[in-house]
């Protein structure tokens, strides 16, 4: 069913591969009593409608949803409309080519001050959004800006301090493409039509419409008891015996999903993997399964040529442990452990030999992290002549040269009830982390064995992964090479996902073409921790 090249990487590395490649079929006690609608595909207008600003920009206004604007979208109570050239959006994914000036005229309609965060484009410190200014209700914020990032699948979101989880989770998120000439080939070359054999995926796990998180949800995150795909439930979709590409954004607030392709007979169907947060990866990286944090982005082709008229694929979220705070008592503030009745000490590789019932410690519900869900349902449903190959290089990426780099430790961890970096919470004005521009930094991010994932994000700025070391083995039976990497790490990144017990060292090269000091975030991208204070300032002058 799948074409192999000789060229690519495999998605795991040493006999980690030969022990399992078959996936545990999903118990989805969620769906099987749903009937599945059709999967929501963004289209012209409407949710998640794809726009081309012009010249002229665009007017966006995040605002409470009446009835009839969120009829189409159940459970969300906000969101960002525009109106442009005739057409009406909510929450637009909005089509921006390199090199293009983007103008916004962003209004605030609802009751609390907010601001919008373009996750992942690189931008100055007046454009960033991320909540040293903020827009008071009624009031206006300007954006003007140079997009100057590679193609890729971006997203935007609300980011002002103590308040980004619950306006992101109500309804205030939408997806960004960027296009440049690699993007352009390889839609050529694959006759790739978005919309039909290319197809965004917005992932988001809901828990009803309201926000209200309880003491052990700030500390575990906000879990949901169902995953919307695009704003759908259950959802199915009809393809045809071609390659189908996926582009799929973690939009949830704090969930981790274990993405893999599930055939009709319970195994596990590759794909490939040939992009992340930032763009494509320069070679095409053969999997069975990825993890895929709060954030981050995943693009993947699926070679379906060889599948039969009738058959059924699955989109699913696999089992795995989620790992939160069990290794250790030492970090239960504020919800008590108790490993006699929930799991077993950690082991050196920071896993539990042991598995943790994470419904009866009080966060997931029904559906506990790490539980799992099948996602999304493809159907095939017709048999087409299509003899495009995926190419074996993508595009070009130059490693950033560390031979002079300074490199800088940050270490995660809990105490007195919050989630730190460095053992420090958040100031407004304080920027802890100062960086000389135009320098190279490499960052040892070290995740406490007593502690739980974390999704680190920087902003203004992409890095590359360049080692994992101490993971976890559900982690390590993953990587594709000898630095521990895993597929996801490759290319450009602007999220990374550290597990406990874990350090994940990173390059970034601070060069920048802004006047002037400029001042970013670094956080953690579960948005419950976000909030709690675990984000450090940064200035580059």
């Amino acid at each position: 069913m799948i074409r192999r090249f000789g060229a690519l990487a495999v998605c795991a590395f040493g006999p980690a591969w030969a022990a399992d490649v078959r996936s545990v079929a999903a118990t989805d006690s969620a769906c099987a009593s749903v009937p599945r609608g059709r999967l929501f595909v963004p289209g012209v207008d409407g949710f998640l409608g794809r726009l081309a600003p012009g010249d002229d920009g665009l007017t966006l206004e995040a605002v409470d949803l009446s009835p009839a604007l969120a009829r189409n979208v159940p459970g969300l109570t906000a969101g960002y409309v525009a109106t442009h050239r005739g057409r009406r959006y909510l929450n637009p994914t909005l089509l921006l080519r390199k090199g293009q000036r983007l103008r916004v005229a962003f209004i605030n309609r609802i009751a609390e001050p907010t601001i919008v965060h373009w996750h992942g484009l690189a931008v100055d410190t007046n454009n960033d959004g991320g909540g040293t200014f903020v827009a008071a209700p009624g009031e206006r914020y300007s954006y003007d800006f140079e997009v100057r990032n590679r193609a890729s699948l971006y997203w935007y979101h609300p980011h002002p301090h103590g308040l980004t989880a619950g306006q992101a989770y109500r309804g205030l998120f939408g997806m960004i493409e960027v296009d440049d000439t690699d993007e352009q080939r390889l839609r050529r070359e694959l006759d790739l039509v978005p919309g039909r054999s290319e197809i965004a995926l917005l992932l988001q796990d809901r828990r009803g419409p309201s926000y209200a998180p309880t003491a052990t949800d700030r500390v575990h995150g906000w879990l949901g008891d169902t995953v919307q795909v695009n704003g759908s439930s259950c959802p199915h979709l009809d393809v045809s015996t071609r390659i189908h590409r996926l582009r799929i954004v973690n939009a949830s607030n704090a969930r981790t999903y274990l993405l893999g392709v599930r055939a009709q007979d319970g195994k596990a169907l590759p794909f490939f993997v040939i992009g992340g947060d930032g763009g494509l990866l320069p070679a095409p990286v053969e999997c069975v399964r990825a993890f895929l944090a709060s954030a981050e982005r995943l693009d993947i082709l699926l070679d379906l040529s060889r599948a039969d008229v009738g058959d059924t694929l699955v989109i699913e979220t696999q089992r795995f442990d989620p790992m939160h705070m069990e290794t250790s008592g030492a970090a239960s503030e504020p919800a008590p452990i108790d490993h006699s009745m929930h799991g077993a000490p950690a082991d050196a590789k920071g896993g539990t030999s042991a598995p943790v019932d994470h419904a009866a410690m009080g966060h997931g519900g029904g559906f506990p992290e790490g539980a799992p869900r099948d996602l999304l349902h493809l159907h095939v449903r017709r048999r087409v002549a299509h003899g495009a190959q995926i190419p074996a290089t993508l595009s070009s990426i130059a490693p950033i040269d560390v031979a002079s780099a300074t490199e800088r430790p940050l270490r995660l961890g809990f105490a007195k009830g919050r989630w730190r970096i460095n053992d420090r919470l958040f100031a407004m004005g304080e920027t802890p982390i100062e960086v000389r521009r135009d320098s190279v930094e490499t960052w040892l991010v070290r995740n406490y064995f007593t502690s739980m994932p974390h999704a680190m994000h920087i902003h203004g700025f992409h890095f590359q992964v360049l080692s994992r070391e101490t993971s976890p083995d559900q982690v390590a039976a993953l990587k594709i090479d000898e630095h521990g990497r895993l597929a996801t790490d490759l290319g450009w990144k602007d999220t990374v996902l550290v597990w406990p017990g874990e350090s994940v060292r990173i390059a970034i090269d601070f060069a920048m073409n802004f006047a002037g000091p400029q001042t970013y975030m670094v956080h953690c991208h579960n948005l419950e921790h976000e909030d709690g204070g675990m984000m450090l300032g940064m200035k580059v002058a």
